[in-house]
């Protein structure tokens, strides 16, 4: 591809063509930006006077300003000698100098690790030796934890981007590959250590024109960026697409749903995009009635049940609502069910996106045909290239160019994608598969059920049997709870176990710990009988 294939009309409906990716055959978009530093460049070019970001404290930068920020940065980091690919690790919320850190590593050749801020240190640690990184970057608040990782060289974010003295940003004669990693990801753990996802420059493009195209964002759009920059959803959701399109991006740090919810009145916010329950946190907000404004929201990182989803209709009649599936593995998205989609085939995550292909799979690896359930693989541009450090993994997940998700799945006549379950969370019942999935959602329409999250108890006859633990808004009991299950699903999916609980474990963005629910029922013995 030549360097002036990036200069897209901004038309949808670029031709979609076969190229290859992975060693495979990959759907990819015909006419893209090489890499995300061509994304910048082009929205330099095209919109320099254009408000790019909001930081936290208000202060707005154009794409210019943004950018000359970006090559100064850069050539603060060149200057400390490290070589092409080392590793920077970086400790901050959501402000300018983390979006700055992540442009300016991928103009450097660096790759950023970002580690999540609601992390101990001694996650920290792990994630520090894996990624062998040279150099730690942290805000104030987290030179101490940095440091206590044991980081190497660590240094003030803001004092190593402003090192050199400004300068204006200036294209490139040659940048990185399509296929150069500037950045790495690290997934949840929830099944072990967790594994560097690597973030690499062809599938974000991918990803961010993806969104771009669905979302339809032009230039007088705003974005709320909720997500850390420290998670995939962030740059490949929201500063990508808002590049693409002249939008801007409203840096958001804030673990207040009063305090979002505000700033997404104030600032005029259009699209905003969050995991379900932080969406149920907002909606005890009264100010969410009133945003005109908001013309698209998301939900992701979890299933988007139908009575948040009638809620936020109700609250939000200006919206389009959308579920987002997408993994780390994928830049985000891998399908997206749109506000018809929602409406026509609720509980489905809608279709793979243009440059997607998706396949369900039984256990010996052969497809299987629509309605059958096994687990989802995926194919396409937006597949990453593989895990930092780890060819055993990448081995293990990425075969012929099909990354293999671990979700449970079935496809639909017309190609949607309905998620069953994770392949950790699927409850074998005496060789009976129960999804928990389908349990929780069944539970969430009882009128007395806030929330709930179903699964797993080791069982010496049957092997697994069913354990809920319920967030009650109302009366309710656990033989409550096993008469709703038994009206809707087969007897063998009924809890064998009920706990009544205030609130659920949630890890570092508002997803259900389950391997902490997994712990609590080890330590708390067998479960009684119903």
């Amino acid at each position: 591809m030549s360097r002036d294939d990036h200069d897209l009309d901004d038309r949808p409906g670029d031709p979609v063509v076969v190229q290859t990716w992975l060693g495979a055959p990959a759907l990819s978009y015909a006419r893209r930006p090489a890499t995300v530093l061509d994304v910048l460049d082009r929205a330099v070019r095209r919109w320099p006077l254009r408000t790019c970001f909001v930081d936290v404290d208000g202060t707005s930068v154009s794409y210019a300003e943004f950018a000359a920020r970006v090559e100064a940065a850069a050539a603060s980091l060149e200057a400390r000698g490290l070589p092409a690919g080392a590793s920077v690790a970086v400790a901050s919320g959501n402000t300018l100098d983390l979006a700055t850190a992540v442009f300016a590593c991928a103009r450097a050749r660096l790759v950023l690790v970002g580690l999540n801020t609601r992390l101990a240190p001694a996650q920290w640690s792990y994630m520090l030796d894996h990624s062998q990184a040279a150099l730690a970057l942290g805000s104030e608040p987290h030179l101490a934890g940095l440091a206590a990782a044991g980081a190497p060289d660590v240094v003030p974010l803001g004092e190593a981007l402003r090192e050199a003295s400004p300068r204006p940003w200036a294209r490139a004669a040659a940048g990185p590959a399509e296929d150069a990693t500037y950045a790495v990801v690290y997934t949840s753990g929830t099944t072990g250590r967790p594994k560097a996802s690597q973030v690499v420059h062809r599938a974000s493009v991918h990803s961010a024109m993806s969104y771009q195209r669905v979302l339809q964002l032009g230039p007088d759009d705003v974005t709320a960026v909720l997500f850390p920059m420290s998670y995939i959803s962030a740059m490949h959701a929201h500063v990508l697409p808002a590049m693409l399109a002249g939008a801007s991006c409203v840096l958001v740090d804030t673990t207040s749903p009063r305090d979002y919810v505000e700033l997404l009145a104030t600032r005029q916010v259009s699209w905003a995009y969050a995991v379900p329950s932080w969406w149920r946190l907002c909606l005890r907000v009264p100010g969410l009635a009133d945003l005109p404004a908001l013309t698209r929201v998301a939900a992701g990182g979890a299933p988007f049940p139908a009575d948040l989803v009638a809620a936020l209709r109700e609250r939000l009649p200006h919206a389009r609502l959308h579920d987002v599936y997408g993994l780390s593995e994928t830049h985000s998205p891998a399908c997206l069910a749109d506000d018809d989609d929602l409406r026509a085939r609720p509980g489905s995550v809608g279709r793979p996106l243009p440059c997607m292909e998706a396949e369900v799979r039984d256990e010996d690896g052969t497809a299987l045909p629509a309605g059958r359930p096994g687990e989802l693989f995926l194919r396409g541009s937006l597949v990453t290239t593989g895990y930092a450090f780890d060819p055993a993994a990448t081995a293990a997940a990425i075969v012929d160019g099909w990354f293999a998700t671990g979700d449970i799945a079935r496809l639909g006549s017309d190609g949607e994608v309905t998620i069953l379950d994770r392949s950790k969370d699927m409850i074998n019942h005496g060789g009976t598969k129960v999804f928990s999935a389908e349990v929780e959602a069944l539970l969430r329409t009882h009128p007395s059920v806030e929330d709930v999250a179903v699964v797993g108890a080791p069982d010496a006859l049957a092997g697994e049997v069913v354990a809920a633990f319920v967030v009650a808004r109302g009366p309710l009991s656990a033989a409550d709870v096993r008469s709703w299950v038994r009206s809707g699903l087969a007897d063998y999916a009924v809890p064998r176990r009920v706990e009544l609980v205030d609130d659920l474990p949630r890890g570092t963005i508002g997803k259900v710990d389950k391997t902490a629910l997994r712990a609590r029922l080890s330590k708390t013995g067998a479960c009684a009988s119903p």
